[in-house]
Order: C-alpha cells, then structure tokens, then sequence
C-alpha cells in the first residue's frame, strides 16, 4: 500500500510539475526524478568573518549578532547544532572572546545541488538566492484543499531533490506573474525580510488599468483591511493596515501618438495624493487600456488591485476587484517587472527584470 501511494504522490507531482512547463512553454520538461534519482547530500552553507584588530576581544556571540547580522533566534538554534558555530574550525560557546585574525563562521544552511531542471525562467542564481519568472495561475505554496494545483514550492523542491530550500521573501498572488525571490536559507530570508518596502528592496509591477488614473505620477495612500465574513477580498477602511501605492505612467508607453500624457498642459496633474474613493467614476475615462507602473511602499495583500479599483480603474480582467474579462486577459493584468535591491552579502545593488508576458503584451496591442 505504501509503495502505491508513493507511486501516486509521485505521479501527480509530475502532473503538477508538467503544468508548470506549459504555462511556460516548456514543452520539454520531465521529471527530474529521472535524471537525478538520487540527489547528493546538500554541502552546508557557512557564514564566516575575519575578526580585525579593532574587535579583538569581543564575544564570539557579540560579532554573530552584530557584524554577521544574524538574528537571536537562529543564533540560539546554532548552539544546538554539530558545528553550528565554530572559531578557526573548532566548535566553541558564543561567550568566548575572540582574537585578531580569527574566523568566525556560522552554518546557515546549506547549498543545495541541482537537480534536473526548473520549468520556469531563472533570473538569477547564487548560493543563497534563487530570482524567478513566476507564471500566470501558479500557486506559490501548495493548496491544502486542491491537490491539482501546480505550486513553486513543489517545483523548487523538485529542482534541488529535497525540501527546506524554499523560502519565498515576497509572494505573487496566483495570478500575478513576473519576478519573485526565494531565499534558500533562514539567514538570507531575515536579512531581506528585513529590507522589505526600504530603498533597498524595491519591487515594480505594470498594470493595466482601465483608463488614467488622473496623472502622470501619484500616490495612492487609503489603508486596507480584510472584508467581514469567509472572504478573500480587502477593502479600503480607515481601520486598516496602513497601505501606501506609488503610481506613475511609463516613459517609453505612447499614447495617442505620444510619449506618455501632456502633463505639462496641467501642473497639478503631476503627484497627486489620493486619499479617498473615487468608484462612482468607474469606467468614466474613455482613456481605454492604460499601463501604469506601481510601486509597493508597504506590502498588503491585494494591495495594487485593491488601489487601483478604490480610485476608479481597476486592473484589466480583475474578477474580484473590477470585472471578469476572459475576452480580455484571463488574470488580473498585473506583473512584477523589475526588482532592485542591495545584496546582503556582497553588498551590491542588483537590478532583477522579467519581460512583460505574452497576455499584457497582446492586450496593450489591441490584438
């Protein structure tokens, strides 16, 4: 019986994993089980730091929380692990004092080895990052109510042959494609955690709304809470979760025959705040199809497609939000274009984009 379930737990992984490639026109995708039976054991992923003359003598527990940046909570889980913490290779106690020249290193995690491949983009890859092209219609984690629908936490776990890789920083409703960061290890995941809504982490979508929002650059700034009841939807509530949308229309977008709207014909058609609901203007501005680029400054759910529909032009094909569009688009338009952001570690500042898919790019064309 055990071995029937196996069979069928793998089987419909694989399902899971070949809608995944169709979504993205990979039509060559099998299952990895078959070119990696069995996977290498992951290498443990070390964290180290030269202690310099200036901080001899602090504690080894002092440079973890403090140079190395990692937080209490994984520094104590540490002490219960082989070689989780070691000074010049020797497992110590955090409260031993540190000379000039020694090493520190921590284990973070691991490094874990590929296996087969994964059937969407990577846009970026290191030992601590994975960047992917989410596509349309597939859940980040797995559904607990759905076994059929394909999920990239199955799939980063296929693809490294094991699970305790995957660790998304920012999540993608099911919907919403583009770019989407896991970190492969607790440490990375705190550190960028960390940077969300900061000038360090920033995240750009492009939706497609339905006419102009009123100017060329703004801000939406209306709080959102969950609705009352069994309901997935956010509304706008002065009760809510602070939530802050920057908004602006793209420079290289021609509309009517021009390079983005006339604003210097109306000065104060340039950063507006919106602060209230404008829906009994719903649909009114005959401007069609409209791409806008939104920046998230605090991270609610929902929170783009909620802004977008609380200021009169919600996203193109936003069944919740707006209106079903299936002759339209089959999804909120919506896509996480470009992500910029520091390294933790190398401390370089890293610009992360997906092209627009296929769907948007048909529906801005009109075609």
């Amino acid at each position: 019986m055990r071995s029937r379930r196996t069979a069928a737990g793998s089987e419909q992984k694989l399902l899971k994993l070949r809608a995944l490639g169709k979504m993205m026109n990979i039509n060559d995708y099998k299952n990895q089980n078959c070119e990696c039976d069995k996977p290498q054991r992951a290498k443990p992923r070390f964290l180290t730091y030269r202690v310099s003359e200036a901080e001899a003598g602090r504690s080894v527990q002092s440079l973890l929380r403090n140079e190395m940046q990692l937080s209490g909570g994984l520094a104590a889980r540490l002490k219960r692990v082989e070689n989780g913490i070691t000074l010049n290779g020797a497992k110590v106690f955090s409260n031993v004092r540190a000379a000039e020249g020694d090493i520190v290193a921590a284990a973070i995690g691991f490094c874990p080895e590929r296996c087969g491949k994964l059937p969407f983009e990577v846009l970026f890859e290191d030992e601590d990052l994975l960047i992917i092209n989410k596509p349309a219609g597939a859940a980040v984690h797995g559904s607990r109510y759905d076994d059929s629908v394909p999920s990239i936490e199955l799939a980063v776990n296929e693809y490294y042959g094991d699970e305790g890789f995957f660790h998304p920083v920012s999540r993608l409703d099911r919907g919403t494609t583009g770019v989407m960061t896991i970190a492969k290890n607790g440490y990375m995941h705190e550190r960028l955690s960390a940077c969300l809504h900061t000038d360090s982490y920033v995240r750009f979508y492009i939706g497609i709304c339905h006419g102009w929002l009123g100017a060329n650059t703004g801000t939406v700034d209306m709080p959102i809470k969950r609705e009352d009841g069994p309901s997935v939807r956010r509304v706008i509530d002065p009760c809510g979760a602070e939530a802050i949308t920057d908004f602006r229309l793209p420079k290289d977008y021609e509309f009517n025959g021009r390079r983005g709207f006339a604003a210097e014909e109306n000065e104060l058609a340039e950063n507006i705040v919106i602060k209230k609901e404008n829906d009994a203007q719903r649909y009114e501005n005959k401007s069609g199809l409209i791409p806008v680029e939104f920046r998230l400054r605090t991270g609610r759910t929902h929170q783009i497609r909620v802004h977008a529909a609380a200021v009169g032009h919600p996203l193109a094909g936003d069944w919740l939000y707006g209106t079903e569009e299936p002759e339209l688009i089959g999804r909120p338009a919506l896509h996480s274009y470009r992500l910029e952001f520091v390294h933790p570690l190398r401390g370089e500042k890293l610009c992360i984009k997906a092209e627009l898919p296929q769907d948007m790019q048909k529906l801005l064309s009109g075609r």
